[in-house]
């Protein structure tokens, strides 16, 4: 009887040793993980549309992305972004710099996958009013101004 409780616990220890082997990950396995690149969505100001040097932008990035490593520019200028995390995606931040002058930029944005290597790429193109078309305006409105019914009547009396 003795024998075969041996024979029994030896069976036992082979198999649970040989289960350990078995669950184990190797390094092939563990490098296997498949990468899901962040993707760019909501961009604000829309698409081709006209906005003022410091006006702020926004988008929003789905939860593949690594918050820690979301950055975006504005010809080639990088901007400061503020990152808020709203549980299923990440609303992104920031205010155009000063120094973009009349023309078109493009917004470039990109972040770094939560698991993997691989980053997610896109961007929007706008087009940046200069400050003197705002000031050429507001000149404009004073010309008109004065060329209404009401100031000449003011000038006449």
């Amino acid at each position: 009887m003795k024998l075969s409780n041996l024979w029994k616990s030896a069976f036992l220890l082979t198999i649970l040793l040989g289960a350990q082997a078995a669950m184990a990950v190797t390094p092939e396995e563990e490098a296997e993980k498949k990468c899901i690149k962040p993707k760019f969505r909501d961009f604000s100001p829309a698409p081709k549309s006209e906005v003022m040097p410091e006006s702020e932008i926004s988008f929003h990035i789905n939860r593949h992305a690594d918050p820690n490593h979301i950055k975006a520019s504005a010809k080639t200028i990088p901007l400061k972004l503020t990152v808020a995390d709203k549980k299923t995606f990440y609303y992104v931040k920031a205010k155009l710099p000063a120094e973009l002058t009349e023309g078109f930029a493009r917004i470039h944005v990109e972040a770094k996958a939560a698991e993997g290597e691989c980053i997610g790429q896109d961007g929007w193109l706008i087009k940046v009013k200069g400050q003197g078309a705002s000031a050429a305006a507001g000149e404009q409105a004073v010309e008109s101004a004065k060329d209404s019914p009401a100031a000449k009547a003011e000038t006449a009396q």
